[in-house]
């Protein structure tokens, strides 16, 4: 319609149509003068990335107040976000979620305890624990963590930008269970979110200290039923290993979130357990990075 009033223009105005056309290019050239003739307010939401949305980030921060994802009771998660917010690298979808799922397993009263693998600084188990208290419950929750970062990647699973973001070298994905110090955080982090921020009672936490492959097995035979199991081990080994020995342990309508499903690792140990066990579930997706779904 545009294009066809312009031709009509040119061909009856041709003079009016030239000076049109060069102040037309004039503002293209000069955004300052487009500026001053359009002084429309730009909707900050456009800095927030529909795959991911980190809470650290500067523009996150600075435009907070105009996110709303349209989650259930969200300015609330908000506010509780932002007290954990510097104890978790977990995106603001994977955040809202795990608030509301633990919040549907509390109402449901889906039996079981909350299970974490990989707590880094204890953020996410924070949130978790806000949301127990919110809805006026009362769980375990076990908590894995080596407290000395991520071990060797397997060499399946390495990509170069583990180099980059991670600096760990090719030649260093061996799969051995040495320290990489990549996302190193420690005991005392967590104690403090959970304990200090959210006052969660200490007598319900318990910390398994170690890496996965020694600690998870030995724990599996003693944790009982699980309602929540979040899976947050980045690396192939570390999640297959949980999903062998805790994925059993998951009551029917519990809940399994994997943080990871962005990496590769992660999702070839997720698809090679499907494999194993014969089942192909719908993996919900939040964002990005997490995925979950219910076990049947």
């Amino acid at each position: 319609m545009l294009i066809e009033i312009l031709k009509a223009v040119k061909k009856k105005w041709p003079r009016f149509y030239h000076y049109l056309s060069r102040f037309y290019h004039y503002l293209c050239r000069n955004k300052k003068a487009l500026q001053l003739l359009l002084p429309i307010k730009q909707d900050p939401s456009h800095c927030f990335p529909t795959i991911a949305i980190h809470t650290n980030h500067d523009c996150t921060q600075k435009n907070w107040g105009f996110l709303n994802r349209g989650y259930n009771d969200e300015e609330f998660t908000k506010i509780c976000i932002n007290l954990i917010r510097p104890y978790t690298m977990v995106t603001y979808d994977g955040l809202v979620n795990l608030f509301d799922i633990t919040g549907y397993v509390i109402r449901a009263q889906i039996p079981g305890a909350f299970v974490e693998t990989g707590i880094y600084k204890g953020g996410a188990t924070a949130l978790a624990a806000m949301s127990i208290i919110k809805y006026g419950g009362r769980r375990n929750l076990h908590l894995f963590d080596s407290f000395e970062g991520l071990p060797q990647p397997v060499e399946k699973e390495y990509m170069d930008w583990m180099e980059r973001d991670w600096k760990i070298p090719k030649d260093k994905a061996k799969g051995l269970l040495i320290p990489t110090g990549a996302c190193s955080a420690t005991k005392q982090s967590a104690e403090e979110v959970l304990f200090e921020v959210v006052k969660y009672p200490a007598e319900l936490v318990e910390f398994h200290v170690g890496w996965f492959q020694d600690t998870v097995p030995l724990a599996a035979s003693n944790l009982g039923p699980i309602a929540l199991l979040r899976l947050d081990g980045d690396l192939y080994e570390s999640t297959f290993v949980c999903l062998r020995h805790l994925y059993p342990l998951v009551v029917k309508g519990g809940f399994i979130i994997i943080d990871d499903y962005a990496l590769k690792g992660a999702r070839m140990a997720l698809e090679e357990y499907f494999n194993e066990i014969g089942i192909s579930p719908y993996l919900h997706h939040v964002d990005g990075t997490v995925r979950y779904f219910v076990k049947q």
